[in-house]
């Protein structure tokens, strides 16, 4: 008797502690058809800034997650990945981690799952059917990153899946957009708009469908964080003046901005660590070296925080204009000054000192310089 006290006051407590808390329990409950046993199954989210991790083991086809949560935050099941040690993920799902029971069925493993059961998720799956048919899309597109060594010797190939890989990106963008505009009352539009406000090229599109967000969305951290991006792309605008800072290259000499007037100046910001930056790179340097007898030059300003880093990436990349840093990251500078939320980005200065175009790359940087130095062809 004695016993069986003790479990319902552990259990009252548990209950107490919980609601007092604010927690409330989640369920997940999967199926996918081909998914086998002993899979391993990995949920990972994160709560208040907390890495939140849990494993589940596969019978049947199907798996559980239980637990407590505070508020309700995205989160991504893996299968037989473990995220904390994986470098390329090609079997997963994005769940919403809320009360209630969350059902993920699938025909195959988490491939194509379809999620279900609780409002958020319901939202979500309404995205995902948007965006399904770029997904056939990307599946056909074998990532660079795949390629074998004879592959990546085919330079065309190696440009065309590239390519191909940025289009479908930023019609996924589009499509994101729209759909958190048709949602705005949804957290899901909220957690859309913060990652998509990270897109330099993008974020007055972005502050068009937050103006449509309910107030209490804008309160809240993700919404500071999305004004805060917002106003800080407001710092440097097409047609405003360049904001000069001075800066020391790899050798110690002192840089200024200002003393390259009467050139046209692309502003690049990179990193090391960047991978996007890198291969920007082979992009740039043919710009350089097409347009550097006509006026055209490049100032690059590392975010790096360690020299040695910066310097062997300038040398592997063969980097050959003018490279600075004060290497205090995203405290720098020039990162600051310029409102940079994420890279690479750039401004192009134009001889007076006048931004005349911001974030471009590729085929867009090409056309545009074209059209200054070769009157359009």
């Amino acid at each position: 008797m004695k016993q069986w006290k003790r479990i319902i006051l552990i259990f009252l407590l548990f209950v107490s502690w919980s609601t007092a808390y604010g927690q409330t329990n989640f369920n997940i409950l999967g199926l996918g058809q081909k998914i086998k046993d002993g899979d391993s199954l990995f949920l990972s989210y994160k709560e208040e800034g907390r890495s939140v991790f849990q494993t589940a083991i596969a019978s049947n086809g199907k798996f559980t997650f239980t637990g407590l949560i505070r508020t309700p935050v995205k989160a991504n099941l893996y299968r037989n990945q473990n995220p904390k040690y994986a470098d390329f993920i090609n079997d997963w799902v994005e769940v919403y981690i809320e009360p209630g029971i969350i059902k993920v069925n699938s025909l195959d493993t988490l491939l194509n799952a379809v999620v279900s059961g609780t409002p958020l998720n319901t939202t979500l799956q309404l995205l995902q059917n948007r965006l399904s048919s770029l997904k056939e899309k990307m599946r056909e597109i074998k990532d660079p990153e795949l390629f074998t060594d004879e592959e990546r010797k085919d330079t065309a190939l190696l440009n065309h899946s590239k390519r191909a890989i940025e289009q479908n990106f930023y019609e996924g963008t589009e499509i994101k957009l729209a759909f958190a505009a048709d949602y705005a009352n949804s957290q899901v539009s909220l957690d859309l708009l913060e990652n998509l406000s990270r897109i330099n090229s993008h974020i007055f599109k972005v502050e068009k469908v937050y103006s449509m967000l309910p107030e209490h969305f804008k309160r809240s951290a993700k919404g500071l964080i999305i004004s805060e991006r917002i106003n800080k792309k407001r710092q440097v605008m097409i047609g405003s003046k360049a904001i000069d800072f001075t800066m020391k290259d790899s050798d110690g000499k002192v840089i200024n901005l200002a003393s390259l007037k009467s050139k046209y100046v692309l502003l690049d910001f990179w990193a090391s660590w960047c991978g996007p930056c890198r291969e920007e790179h082979p992009n740039l340097i043919a710009a350089y070296e097409k347009y550097r007898s006509k006026g055209f030059t490049i100032l690059s300003v590392s975010i790096d925080t360690e020299k040695s880093k910066w310097v062997e990436a300038i040398g592997k990349d063969k980097l050959t204009w003018t490279q600075v840093a004060d290497l205090k990251g995203n405290k720098g500078e020039a990162y600051l000054k310029y409102g940079i939320t994420s890279i690479p980005a750039n401004f192009l200065i134009d001889p007076n000192g006048i931004v005349i175009a911001k974030d471009l790359k590729g085929e867009i940087l090409k056309s545009k310089l074209a059209e200054l130095f070769e009157g359009g062809k």
